[in-house]
């Protein structure tokens, strides 16, 4: 992911560090809205939430790719109602780069050590449909340093875990193996791949499960952050300093609606 937009996630409780075409809401008052700029995002100032289009390889891309804001649930959870719609033509030269990221983020309790956190809480329901071949995934993508606020440096980490995935997806550091498998998370049995992001410089840690989740995901993110400081990759010390769900397309033409429920409670 881009270094600039991270920083930006970073600072969302702070509405003058962002530049246009953001945009600063409520959920009350926000009505359906198309996001489909390289940078376009609403804050929900009354949710744990922005909501982001970052179709940060446009350049590479023949098509459109859009992140659409359609309501917030307050009862019995808050969550936020979404969808993704990708029309990106297959290139040859540019299969395997991926697009963009269609994403909800948050925007509250960031920039807080892991030892800090009391729980992330999370659900994710998903479907999609598709009228041509789709390559893409559906996951949580977190950034954490030891560092308060560090997500563009080296010494940042990027962490995925992949929910589901088609079209021949693969994760940076696939062909050097699977790290580690982790067993015990989420019901499944997990396998750590590992890489550096060439555009970042920054290392990044995908977990993929043996068993891909079928359009519903539900627990706490914390276990997922405490089985990578099991396998080494982080301490409980490491500041998390930006968290966000969404789905990466590659090319296709796609629909994905999604519900999802993601929030950060401190001890």
């Amino acid at each position: 992911m881009p270094p600039l937009t991270w920083s930006l996630l970073a600072l969302a409780a702070s509405t003058s560090a962002f530049p246009q075409p953001l945009k600063i809401s409520d959920s009350k008052t926000q009505k359906p809205t198309q996001l489909c700029g390289v940078s376009d995002s609403i804050v929900l100032t009354d949710t744990p939430w922005i909501v982001f289009n970052m179709f940060y390889n446009s350049a590479k891309a023949e098509g459109t790719m859009c992140t659409n804001y359609e309501s917030v649930t307050s009862s019995p959870r808050q969550t936020i109602h979404w969808s993704s719609t990708t029309n990106l033509a297959s290139q040859p030269s540019t299969s395997n780069i991926p697009k963009g990221y269609s994403f909800i983020g948050l925007t509250q309790n960031l920039e807080t050590r892991l030892s800090a956190i009391a729980s992330i809480p999370a659900t994710y329901e998903w479907t999609r449909s598709n009228s041509t071949a789709y390559k893409g995934n559906v996951c949580f993508d977190f950034m954490t340093s030891d560092t308060k606020g560090d997500s563009t440096s080296s010494r940042a980490q990027e962490l995925m875990l992949w929910l589901n995935w088609t079209g021949g997806q693969l994760p940076i550091g696939w062909g050097e193996g699977p790290k580690t498998t982790v067993e015990g998370l989420y019901g499944g049995s997990w396998r750590l791949f590992q890489g550096v992001n060439e555009d970042t410089g920054i290392v990044v840690s995908s977990l993929l499960p043996d068993v891909q989740f079928e359009g519903k995901f539900e627990g706490d993110i914390k276990d997922w952050l405490l089985k990578l400081v099991e396998a080494g990759v982080l301490t409980e010390e490491t500041y998390v300093n930006v968290g966000n769900a969404g789905t990466e397309p590659f090319h296709g033409n796609a629909v994905l609606n999604a519900t999802l429920g993601l929030q950060i409670n401190l001890r």
